[in-house]
């Protein structure tokens, strides 16, 4: 990974620890050199590629996980794009918003119910992108 990319993703790890309310936890993510980070509400990271790339890699992910797509959204010209699924009783929902021209930011949460999300699998929705 070129050492610029290494400096925005550490940059940007480092905002969020900082602005972040509730427990931070940074793990190694597999592939591109991205890291996974844990938030409040799942896991996110930075994901090179263009938005698009990005999101595809998200349906691809969700066919390995056999996660059952149920919605997608495109937002801002595109810049944002959102793939909803379900997993059980789980609700996952995978965010891709454009951080540069071949960056894209991920959200990923795996809701429970109205309180609980389950981090592990949203983490494990992020492994699968990256691979």
């Amino acid at each position: 990974m070129p050492r610029s990319t290494r400096l925005i993703a550490t940059v940007t790890l480092a905002a969020a620890a900082v602005t972040s309310s509730g427990c931070f936890l940074v793990a190694a993510g597999a592939g591109a050199g991205a890291a996974v980070a844990y938030t409040n509400r799942g896991a996110t990271a930075n994901i090179e590629g263009t938005v698009p790339v990005v999101f595809d890699k998200a349906v691809r992910a969700f066919g390995t996980l056999q996660i059952a797509e149920t919605g997608r959204a495109t937002e801002n010209s595109g810049d944002l794009q959102r793939l909803v699924g379900t997993l059980g009783e789980q609700e996952i929902t995978v965010e891709v918003k454009r951080s540069s021209e071949n960056v894209a930011a991920v959200e990923v949460t795996a809701k429970k119910n109205v309180v609980d999300y389950d981090k592990d699998l949203a983490k494990r929705v992020l492994d699968a992108m990256m691979k």
